[in-house]
């Protein structure tokens, strides 16, 4: 527990600082910094220094959503991470990795003193974003993009004026800031000075987590490492430099991207406009001697550099063949959409039509069953935008409990009700300010809360509970839903001015069993689950791949990469089997969609009800097929002309059959004749 005393100088040396009373050394960049971050933390985000609670920690589920995001990341980094906690675990150092929205996903911590830290908030699921904690390692670095010490009372906050906090940022390759890499000490010198190792040895390994994602992100390409001396190459690597078969340079780490790619001002496009060789020179060199360093000398400075080069990840024959559309389209598809499989001539309508609107203050409605990736989409929109280094906040509205969406959504102030945190809580829509605010299924929104969200859009400022001034917010708003809203609002159960509001632009996103690009995508997710569990490339027995595809997939795309990521993980062999897949599959694998031939000749030949004659007993034979005509009438809620598509027969024949096999449907047993109209 801070001292009463040492609290209250800590609050005086703060404002008098931040009021410009005490001045830091002019020559000091890094005082000048962490002052601007006081600031910040003070006029900008409104925080109290004196506070003495524990930083704020996510719900379990939101905790699970910032790690889903970065699954492929932290399984990369996870070894860096591992190596840092081992070399500062006799000091006493705890290592902890955050999202680029300040959220702990990874921690390491010391195992005697583990009650300790946990007791400080140092846990999974803590915020040290600078809007939550001020001037702290991990917010200021988030804020900044550069490497911060932040040492003992130099934290804004008198909770964490005990603690030293050495921080550096993970940028991809795309210049976004993916995570943060800390490590921190609950009890350590007075000096500044004797964090300085330990600062540098996290700048380090950031740096090496960073090159490894790099290294794995611009695999498919060729990628020149290079270094100023050949002896230190196999072990160290200065720059990274990725390349296509004609020499186009795709990319790099941020060290190639900053000294080489891009030189004062002026981008090099091809490798001969950065080095006196082409690219087919390289390809010799390296050819000539397998694995052993070779010179190159920069075009424009004549500096003389040492490469080795990696040729592009080996893929199997069998997604080779099936990729070359999808890759082409990863490579022309905007930025912030280039994650996503495009090969579906709808899903590119919508990118097309998305990327037009997403920086014209156009509320986004996304439509599409569960499942179809429209969290996915609506980041894809959020990343493409100019809003894209702001923060992107999710909230799904059926997952929280009505009682709690309106402390969620709208925030409130300390003491606004029982159980509420001293401090507060600021709510997404405080928490997207500038960036977006994702919300999913909204058509489960209370009523109640629907014109408070209503007021937010029209009048661009929120009220959270327990205050009486409005805050302003600048956001822009996307959401979700599988239900009909129109029908929502015609049962009042949906405020009509506000579905209005939010259906500026709405996209429609298809169902899985309905893109044209399935088999693409399948292929697709199986390669990155392979690449999550560090197996070699599997395949997908042709037969398997047809049920696969004939499979309506009520689960859409979340429910494809579980199948996968299950089938995956119990195979033993090089190849995927129907066996390997979840158990619902199995035995609800009846070809329902664009099914193989051989099966729809199967299916229609179960029986020929021709000659039955009127009151006379159906067969075993007729029975097998009523039965199968019914189940699909049933999964297509009775929709003749999706489910004869789907069986492989023409409408005719399908009313023919149905007719003969005594199906009738529900509605005209009721007496009601507009089966024939939804059809």
């Amino acid at each position: 527990m801070r001292q009463g005393r040492e609290v209250a100088a800590h609050i005086e040396r703060v404002l008098k600082v931040v009021e410009g009373r005490s001045r830091t050394p002019p020559s000091d960049p890094a005082a000048d910094r962490l002052t601007n971050s006081w600031r910040r933390s003070l006029n900008k985000h409104s925080i109290d220094p004196g506070l003495s609670t524990v930083p704020k920690v996510v719900t379990a589920y939101e905790l699970r959503e910032h790690r889903d995001r970065l699954e492929t990341f932290m399984r990369i980094a996870h070894e860096g991470v591992e190596r840092l906690h081992r070399e500062l675990l006799p000091a006493n150092y705890c290592v902890l990795m955050t999202d680029a929205a300040g959220v702990t996903v990874d921690y390491r911590t010391v195992p005697h003193l583990e009650r300790d830290f946990r007791m400080e908030g140092f846990r999974l699921g803590t915020c040290w974003s600078e809007e939550s904690e001020g001037t702290c390692g991990i917010g200021t670095t988030l804020t900044d993009r550069q490497p911060t010490l932040v040492h003992r009372s130099e934290h804004f906050r008198s909770h964490n004026i005990s603690f030293t906090c050495s921080s550096a940022p993970i940028v991809g390759p795309d210049d976004e800031q993916i995570a943060v890499l800390d490590a921190s000490a609950l009890y350590s010198p007075e000096h500044r000075e004797s964090q300085l190792l330990v600062y540098q040895m996290v700048v380090e390994k950031a740096r090496l987590i960073e090159d490894a994602y790099t290294h794995y992100s611009l695999r498919k390409h060729w990628i020149l490492q290079l270094g100023r001396l050949a002896e230190f190459l196999p072990v160290e690597t200065d720059y990274l430099i990725a390349f296509d078969d004609d020499g186009r340079i795709v990319g790099g780490n941020r060290r190639a991207r900053n000294d080489l790619i891009n030189h004062k001002g002026r981008r090099a496009e091809f490798l001969h406009d950065l080095f006196e060789c082409t690219a087919n020179d390289i390809l010799i060199a390296a050819h000539a001697s397998p694995g052993v360093p070779f010179p190159l000398r920069m075009f424009a400075t004549g500096t003389r550099l040492f490469a080795t080069l990696r040729a592009p990840h080996a893929r199997s024959q069998q997604q080779v063949a099936s990729k070359p559309a999808v890759i082409a389209d990863e490579v022309d598809a905007p930025r912030g959409f280039r994650h996503l499989a495009l090969g579906d001539p709808r899903l590119r309508a919508n990118v097309a039509c998305a990327v037009k609107v997403a920086n014209r203050d156009i509320p986004v409605m996304l439509l599409g069953e569960t499942g179809t990736g429209k969290e996915a989409f609506a980041r894809a929109i959020h990343d493409y935008s100019t809003r894209a280094k702001q923060p992107f906040v999710a909230l799904n509205c059926a997952a929280i409990p009505e009682s709690l969406i309106e402390s969620e959504l709208f925030g409130y102030r300390d003491g606004a009700f029982t159980g509420a945190r001293n401090k507060g809580s600021k709510g997404k829509i405080l928490q997207s300010d500038g960036g977006t605010l994702f919300l999913d299924e909204i058509g489960d929104m209370p009523l109640s809360l629907q014109c408070r969200l209503l007021r937010v859009l029209a009048e661009g400022e929120v009220v959270p509970l327990g205050a009486e001034q409005p805050i302003p917010v600048n956001l822009h708003v996307i959401c979700a839903t599988h239900q009909d809203l129109p029908d929502l609002v015609r049962q009042g159960r949906f405020r009509e001015d506000l579905f209005y509001r939010l259906n500026g632009a709405s996209f429609m996103l298809p169902a899985l069993r309905d893109r044209e690009d399935r088999r693409e995508l399948i292929l697709q997710v199986l390669q990155e689950e392979c690449s999550a569990m560090e197996r070699t490339a599997l395949t997908i027995e042709h037969a398997t791949m047809d049920l696969l595809l004939a499979y309506s997939w009520p689960g859409n795309i979340r429910q494809l990469r579980h199948a996968i990521r299950y089938a995956c993980a119990i195979v033993d062999g090089p190849q995927l089997l129907i066996d390997h897949f979840p158990h619902e599959l199995r035995t609800r694998g009846a070809p329902i969609l664009g099914a193989p031939p051989q099966a729809r000749l199967a299916l229609s030949a179960v029986a020929d009800p021709a000659e039955l004659r009127d009151g006379e007993p159906l067969g075993e034979k007729c029975l097998l097929l009523r039965q199968k005509m019914l189940d699909a009438l049933r999964r297509n809620h009775w929709k003749v002309t999706e489910t004869a598509r789907q069986l492989g027969m023409s409408r005719a024949t399908f009313y023919r059959k149905m007719s003969r096999l005594r199906i009738v449907a529900p509605n005209y047993r009721d007496g009601d004749e507009r089966m024939a109209s939804n059809n």
